[in-house]
């Protein structure tokens, strides 16, 4: 079992890995044609509004709320005929209210843009928005995937988005920035129906869709909703305080100076490849084994479990956050920095690249223990830990803003803000799941060894980084002459 778990894991990262490293190259793209300026800011707004709402109700509470109750459920079939037909119309009516009123819902994502960039932006909001719709269903069906163990397609899904915006670029010049706009908006919807089909092919024989299309015809797909509603509420309100700590570094950068915007996402886009393939890909493949452990009373194996995937996490998030902050103007560089990206933009991408990954190790290690709540349907409890998050987060943004005087390094301090209350979510993720068991979990000996290795590694890493950076220009030069 423990084999399978980590087959699971090995298949799910490299279904993330196909679909952040597109995710790199469609970065690579944006940067070249859209730079880190006006232009980006808005697209990046655009995008945002159906990131923000996929992440509440598809990855985030619907994710941690359908699973549990799916599981518990005696007819499966009507139980997801339900919350499909349910949750399709409510957000299909959602679409469609932003659809007519974008430049409202526009200004609340960008309060500092003005009324000339809002009425840019608020079309381009319209059309991004539509991708909701579509990857609500791509989660929905994803979930019954990760149901019956099979990872892959759904994390893998996410690279026909970014693929999408690589062909768009093929069509668009980097001096016609606003068709570039365009462009790009359009394919983040096709990429959405893409994502529908591919997951409709591969469902074609599955049993729940069977069960599910059997309640239909036998007009029986009435079955108790209360509990998945109840835990869903309190997903939501756990979710969306994540989400609108996000949304609010945004909001907070549309009044800083212009650019802003785009070192956040740039940054944070580098920051959720090692969060994304390590903490994201180990999450959601223990999820269903800590699940079945507690169902089965077998709490002893499901500490076990977390144990051996706590060190396993910490190990790797550890090392990204090291690699990461030693290189990271080069990585920056070697992404961004081409086209109407400049040296200068690399230089404020990488401090604020540096001043995420402080928080990655925390931020991982939560996204494993919260698992612990939602699986003992304690959905509520990790909600009010999200919204004390959230306000210290925005305390410490508002603060830095106010007692930085330099403006280039004010969004650094909104990035750092996201880091402290990471510390936060992890201790109090450590205070529920319950100090004495979590200690239980640490082998302080070899926690001891990690920090000596990984301090040994630091030192080597940042000696030889001279070293290194010649070895990949020689070649590189090699290379170019070869050609």
């Amino acid at each position: 079992m423990k084999n399978l778990v980590f087959k699971n894991f090995i298949i799910n990262a490299l279904g993330i890995l196909c679909s952040r490293v597109l995710g790199l190259a469609r970065d690579i793209l944006i940067a070249l044609f859209l730079g880190a300026g006006l232009y980006s800011d808005i697209f990046f707004v655009a995008l945002k509004m159906p990131a923000f709402f996929r992440r509440i109700f598809a990855e985030g509470a619907f994710g941690q709320s359908f699973l549990p109750n799916f599981v518990k459920a005696r007819k499966k079939g009507a139980f997801c005929i339900n919350v499909m037909m349910q949750f399709s119309l409510i957000v299909l009516l959602f679409c469609l209210l932003v659809s007519f009123f974008s430049s409202f819902f526009t200004k609340i994502f960008a309060f500092g843009f003005n009324q000339e960039t809002i009425n840019i932006a608020s079309p381009l909001v319209a059309i991004n928005f539509w991708y909701l719709f579509f990857i609500f269903l791509v989660t929905f069906f994803g979930a019954i995937l990760n149901y019956k163990q099979k990872f892959f397609i759904t994390s893998f899904s996410a690279a026909l988005f970014n693929l999408s915006i690589v062909i768009a670029a093929f069509f668009v010049d980097k001096n016609e920035p606003l068709k570039t706009l365009y462009y790009f908006s359009y394919a983040t919807v096709l990429s959405g129906v893409a994502q529908l089909i591919l997951h409709l092919i591969i469902l074609k024989n599955n049993p729940v869709i069977k069960a599910m299309i059997l309640s239909i015809r036998l007009k029986k797909a009435k079955t108790k909703m209360k509990s998945f509603y109840g835990n869903f509420f309190h997903g939501v309100l756990g979710s969306s305080a994540t989400q609108i700590s996000s949304l609010l570094d945004t909001t907070i950068a549309s009044f800083l100076i212009s650019g802003s915007i785009s070192y956040l996402y740039y940054a944070n886009r580098v920051f959720q490849l090692p969060l994304a393939l390590f903490a994201i890909a180990l999450t959601q493949v223990s999820f269903p084994k800590i699940l079945k452990h507690l169902k089965s009373n077998q709490e002893n194996l499901a500490l076990k479990f977390m144990q051996r995937a706590m060190i396993f996490l910490s190990i790797l998030l550890l090392v990204s956050s090291i690699v990461g902050s030693v290189y990271s103007l080069e990585i920056c560089q070697l992404l961004f920095q081409r086209g109407n990206f400049t040296h200068s933009d690399s230089i404020a991408t990488a401090y604020v690249l540096i001043a995420y990954l402080i928080g990655l190790l925390p931020f991982g290690l939560q996204k494993l223990l919260s698992l612990w709540l939602y699986a003992k349907f304690k959905q509520k409890t990790a909600a009010f830990i999200a919204f004390k998050a959230l306000f210290i987060s925005l305390l410490c943004s508002i603060a830095f803003i106010y007692f930085i005087q330099d403006e280039n390094l004010k969004v650094i301090g909104v990035a750092f803000s996201s880091s402290l209350s990471a510390f936060y979510l992890l201790g109090a993720n450590i205070k529920e799941f319950g100090f004495k068991k979590f200690f239980g979990l640490i082998s302080f000996k070899f926690c001891f060894l990690i920090i000596i290795a990984l301090i040994i590694f630091t030192a080597i890493l940042y000696l030889t980084k001279p070293y290194i950076l010649n070895m990949f220009i020689w070649i590189y030069m090699g290379f170019k002459g070869i050609i």
